[in-house]
């Protein structure tokens, strides 16, 4: 109860600040997701569905935005392209919701064989449309009032302090005993502990805390050898134990692929750290060592007993997999169906693929969702409503991957480098979870995307001599 009152001082502070500083507030929106999420949190304020702290705060924040930049005289900088990507992926959500919104027969069957209530189409307006853009506005928000170096260095501090206490809350709940238990142990604590103790799923959270361990490593070009030792090393070191904590396979490979990609094409000093590391994580993580093993031995085998051998090892594809090569040809064989326009939001559920699969595993199997962002979107949309969304994430990645890339200037290394740690931990991710649908635990990747365009129009007007608060700051700063 008192943390709850402190937490409505605080967000009524905020909310008055708003109308002061929109832009500041809008860091604090991004800083507030990592408890946001927590089963304490208050869902609903007098009864009223949607009204929350957060999202309270979030109206004051946008409507002072939108009453204030003209009076600011901000102008919008975003490149034209991007631009029209982002209203197509805009258009595409809305219509997918649309489509599902005018057929939900397959999902009230679902739901009915499980005896329970459909969901209301209000209820389903606020989950699937209005979030999805809810999620994605504080990103904007910061693309547009960031102008000057304070304002960068706020927005950076507020998304690497909530991935930092994210990982704290993890390790908190967790507790370190739990690296000692078996590797089903581990996922099924994971499990149980997490979401009812932090608010995201584990999974989620392992695909996030992949990321932001190398967004913060990417920090230490700010900071001197100093810091990066007593600051930058313990932080990256919370995260990686909050990531191997949650037993998340993905998470574990999306990791050491990013680790790869930063390492041989920025830092090879650092993959002689590797094999140190791998052998920490050995002595100290067993659990996330037999997590990563599980399905690779012949005694780990799915209801299905599928298997293959490769090198006198037998594989258990239905374990590795966790059971997603079994819904992923049922998933391609619908896309195959309808490849152009796919059959509008939740068509796995709707097309009646989930229950196909139940029926077919004897209950054992449950996929409300393909467990594979690039299919649940192509079945979703089809081809057409993919293209326009993957050009986006691929625009994103190539811009990241330029600043990433640029020495002229530090800020180019560190927002290149944070942009893409966050979406590329989405993308390689996106092979066994997630989703391409805007939801909580993207925010701060959205936000980076918005530092990063920032960063990369800045850049711009430096390479054609014109001024930039932004860049010239820390010119001026290194000089």
């Amino acid at each position: 109860m008192i943390r709850i009152s402190l937490l409505t001082i605080l967000i009524a502070y905020l909310s008055v600040l708003a109308w002061k500083d929109w832009y500041k507030t809008a860091c604090w929106l991004v800083l507030l997701m990592a408890i946001f999420q927590h089963p304490d949190m208050p869902k609903a304020i007098g009864g009223i569905p949607g009204l929350n702290h957060w999202n309270f705060l979030f109206f004051n924040v946008f409507c002072s935005w939108l009453l204030n930049r003209k009076k600011d005289k901000l102008i919008w900088e975003m490149p034209s392209f991007l631009n029209f990507l982002l209203f197509l992926y805009s258009v595409i959500i809305l219509v997918s919701t649309i489509r599902y919104l005018n057929d939900m027969s397959g999902a009230v069957e679902f739901q009915y064989v499980f005896g329970s209530q459909a969901n209301s189409k209000i209820s389903i307006i606020n989950e699937y449309l209005i979030n999805c853009f809810k999620w994605v506005l504080p990103a904007m928000i910061i693309f547009d009032g960031c102008r000057d170096r304070k304002q960068f260095n706020y927005a950076i501090l507020a998304l690497l302090l909530m991935y930092l206490l994210l990982a704290l809350q993890v390790i908190k709940a967790m507790k370190f005993g739990s690296l000692g238990l078996s590797g089903n142990s581990l996922q099924v604590k994971a499990i149980k502990v997490i979401s009812s103790n932090v608010g995201f799923h584990r999974v989620n959270i392992s695909m996030m805390m992949s990321g932001a361990f190398w967004a913060v490593f990417c920090a230490k070009e700010f900071v001197t050898k100093k810091y990066f030792v007593f600051l930058v090393i313990p932080c990256c070191g919370c995260i990686l134990l909050a990531m191997a904590m949650t037993g998340g396979r993905m998470g574990y490979v999306t990791w050491a692929l990013l680790g790869g990609v930063f390492c041989l094409f920025k830092w090879r000093k650092f993959l002689l750290l590797a094999p140190v590391i791998l052998m920490l994580i050995i002595v100290f993580a067993p659990s996330a060592v037999e997590r990563m093993e599980f399905g690779i031995t012949s005694d780990q085998q799915g209801f299905d007993d599928s298997t293959i051998d490769f090198e006198g090892e037998s594989i258990d594809t239905h374990s590795l997999t966790s059971g997603r090569v079994l819904i992923w040809p049922m998933v391609w064989q619908s896309i195959k169906e309808s490849p152009f326009f796919g059959y509008g939001r939740n068509s796995t559920v709707n097309t009646g693929i989930t229950l196909q699969l139940l029926t077919l595993s004897n209950g054992q199997e449950l996929f409300p969702h393909p467990h594979n962002a690039y299919l649940q979107w192509i079945e979703d949309n089809g081809f057409i409503g993919a293209i326009p969304v993957f050009l986006f994430y691929i625009l994103i990645t190539i811009y990241a991957w330029k600043l990433f890339r640029d020495d002229t200037e530090t800020i180019y290394v560190v927002t290149g480098g944070i942009c893409l740690s966050l979406v590329l931990a989405l993308l390689i991710a996106s092979n066994g979870s997630q989703t391409f649908y805007p939801r909580e635990g993207a925010v701060a990747m959205w936000v980076a995307i918005g530092l990063m365009l920032r960063v990369y129009v800045e850049r711009k007007k430096v390479v054609n001599k014109e001024q930039s608060k932004v860049i010239h700051s820390f010119i001026e700063k290194e000089v």
